[in-house]
């Protein structure tokens, strides 16, 4: 709660967005971390990917 000057009265603050996001990775684990796993295996994909065709491109 907070006051709130221009109203003159309390007033029930929102959470912020990232304690909602926070709270929805702690409750959603397993989700949260296949899609990460996801996500960082097709970056390493794309690196190894664009490496192997400099490499080709090198002979």
């Amino acid at each position: 709660m907070e006051y709130a000057d221009d109203l003159n009265k309390l007033q029930v603050k929102g959470q912020k967005w990232t304690s909602k996001l926070y709270q929805k990775i702690k409750r959603h684990k397993l989700i949260t971390t296949i899609v990460i796993t996801f996500f960082l295996f097709s970056i390493i994909n794309i690196i190894m990917i664009y490496n192997f065709m400099q490499i080709l491109m090198a002979y």
